[in-house]
């Protein structure tokens, strides 16, 4: 039976983890896929787990880096901590180093931060790359003997990676996309306009090439094949439904202090200013009498970068994100209200409109009503529309807001049918068994074709 699983080989920014939305659906699309026959080349800087795959290979400087003068102004860190804001490259890359970092310090710090405010106003959000495949990594590929790569692409040196191996060692591939993120890279600053070519270029080349195109959501699938005139499928992150229904709150019921829960990824372009409207309005609610809690649960030290935006008043808790599949349920379950914000600006908008957050499944699995506040164009908020599965205010706008929370703590009924309604769709559209499948038969048979194609041409 074995046999039938080709050997993947991924080329990603993020391994297999318990952390990162990219590392979370990963896990879960190839959970119970022959460990042997799944290797990751990344650069994730996330640590990776092993109860999926075993067999790693961390890109290093030799295989994957800025080129030069810029791989020197990064190794010296005068420029490396310029970024105030995530951009989307963060989301390929890894997260940015805060504002709150200095590289220098003593009387010209003020003065270096002008400095690298401006270079980066110039140069722009991001850095021409080079890829190379070292003599250490194809001897590594070439010990593992893939039949097909596995890719979310990612910067324009993971992509130049990524079509290198696969001319180099003739290999298929398969591209998942999981955010818009070609919308938002490579726009501001003097090489902007060269590296975007660049990226668009990659782009559509690996996307004629691949043997098959995933989105992460149908209007993703949808948007797509008009966009690069080609079939695409949707695969986003799944769960196994009545294993952790276990831990679901079904009698919905709520505590004296209403506990409402945010957890994951905090980015400017995507979800940051509507969270902090979220802060005002738990505020609000607890200084009005109902008494409520906000706990943000987010990994890479994303919500601590914004604890000053997000911290408004002592109801706000920041804590870290949640690494233990058992605990991560158990809390999602007893929240009193789960949030599922997006920014209304249109740069978020642009980024995000075709994203499914992995968090999605188990929110709706939980238990608890969910309040979702972003505009209606986004997927997932199209989606909890369409579905009925969550509480929409589609309006910036906090007063609708804060009366959204307090409709959603104090009516009952509202409540109940929220959460029935939200445990069908994660059954019908979510469940494992019936995704996990269906996405790994697409898999199989881009390995088979593959080995097939080996053996004739011998």
């Amino acid at each position: 039976m074995k046999d039938t699983f080709p050997r993947v080989l991924f080329i990603t920014p993020h391994g297999f983890n318990k952390v990162t939305g990219g590392g979370i659906t990963f896990s879960n699309l190839f959970s119970g896929w022959p460990k042997a026959r799944i290797a990751t080349i990344h650069n994730d800087p996330e640590p990776t787990t092993l109860d999926v795959c075993e067999l790693y290979y961390k890109l290093g400087p030799a295989e994957l880096a800025y080129t030069q003068p810029f791989a020197w102004i990064s190794e010296k860190g005068k420029f490396a901590s310029v970024a105030s804001e995530h951009t989307v490259d963060e989301e390929i890359n890894g997260p940015a180093i805060s504002k709150k970092q200095d590289i220098w310090v003593g009387g010209f710090g003020n003065l270096v931060k002008v400095a690298k405010r401006v270079f980066v106003g110039i140069i722009g959000d991001s850095f021409p790359e080079r890829a190379n495949i070292t003599s250490s990594l194809e001897k590594w590929i070439n010990e593992f003997q893939p039949d097909v790569i596995y890719t979310i692409l990612g910067s324009n040196g993971m992509m130049k990676l990524v079509e290198d191996t696969a001319d180099r060692f003739k290999l298929p591939i398969v591209v998942h996309f999981m955010d818009d993120w070609m919308e938002a890279s490579y726009r501001k600053g003097a090489l902007s306009p060269i590296l975007r070519r660049q990226m668009l270029g990659r782009v559509n080349r690996i996307v004629s090439r691949a043997m098959y195109c995933l989105a992460i959501s149908p209007a993703m699938k949808e948007a797509y094949e008009k966009r690069f005139r080609r079939p695409f499928e949707a695969y986003q992150n799944t769960i196994d439904f009545q294993y952790w229904s276990r831990f679901a709150n079904e009698g919905n019921s709520r505590g004296a202090v209403a506990d409402i829960v945010y957890i994951g990824s905090i980015f400017p372009n995507a979800q940051l200013d509507a969270l902090i409207m979220c802060c005002q309005a738990v505020k609000e609610i607890n200084r009005s009498g109902v008494p409520a809690q906000l706990t943000i649960s987010s990994p890479s030290g994303h919500a601590q970068r914004y604890s000053e935006e997000l911290q408004v008043d002592s109801c706000i808790n920041i804590v870290d994100t949640i690494r233990d599949d058992d605990t991560f349920y158990r809390r999602i379950a007893a929240a009193d209200i789960l949030l599922l914000p997006v920014n209304f600006d249109a740069d978020s908008i642009r980024f995000i409109k075709y994203s499914m957050p992995t968090k999605v499944p188990a929110y709706l699995t939980a238990g608890g009503p969910i309040l979702v506040f972003g505009p209606a164009q986004v997927a997932q908020v199209t989606y909890a529309l369409s579905d009925g599965w969550g509480y929409v205010v589609d309006e910036k706008n906090q007063k609708k807001l804060v009366n959204a929370m307090r409709h959603l703590l104090q009516n009952n009924d509202l409540r109940e049918n929220l959460v029935r309604n939200a445990r069908d769709v994660a059954q019908k559209n979510h469940d494992l068994k019936v995704v996990q499948e269906s996405f790994q038969n697409q898999i199989i048979k881009a390995g088979r074709t593959s080995r097939e194609n080996r053996t004739k041409y011998k």
